[in-house]
């Protein structure tokens, strides 16, 4: 008889518990999410010497000698000469397609392009010439996250490279974080 009242027991706490699993649905037809901002693709492994640029989202700094290189989030780095650090004066910009990373050591210059990672020789200032080029060796690394426990579009590469997410409406969402 006892072993009836025990098996009873956890018979009722089984069947008590399966009253709390909540059914899952899919998506919501409309909801509130975030869609990806993307930066159209370009040639990832050229780098270009051009004309001073306006900062607009600048990024990390190194300092080499009288010279300063300050990233342009996903543009490219700004070249700035320290020599009169009370006149500081642009001299140039590397065009690099989704360049979020700098170091330097020596004259080579050490960044990324999107998922790639470059290697860049600056002997000649005004003529860098590419001497390392790995795609996706920074894969790891592809993307911001979207904001955590929400929809999103899912992300398309052909559309380029994510750099940020975007609240808005989404219509049947398949992707959620």
């Amino acid at each position: 008889m006892k072993i009836v009242k025990v098996f009873l027991f956890f018979g009722l706490i089984c069947l008590s518990m399966s009253s709390c699993v909540q059914e899952v649905e899919g998506p919501p037809e409309s909801v509130s999410g975030y869609a990806p901002t993307y930066l159209a693709k370009t040639d990832a492994d050229t780098v270009s010497f051009e004309d001073p640029q306006p900062t607009v989202r600048p990024g990390k700094i190194v300092l080499l000698d009288s010279l300063l290189f300050q990233v342009e989030q996903y543009q490219g780095i700004h070249i700035i000469d320290l020599s009169d650090p009370d006149n500081a004066v642009k001299i140039g910009f590397y065009k690099i397609f989704g360049c979020s990373q700098l170091t330097i050591q020596g004259h080579y210059m050490y960044t990324n392009s999107g998922r790639n990672f470059i290697v860049i020789d600056m002997l000649n200032l005004m003529n860098p010439k590419v001497t390392d080029f790995r795609k996706d060796y920074l894969a790891v690394f592809s993307f911001p996250p979207p904001p955590a426990n929400s929809y999103f579009e899912c992300p398309d590469a052909s559309k380029g490279i994510i750099i940020g997410w975007e609240s808005k409406i989404l219509k049947n969402p398949t992707c959620r974080y």
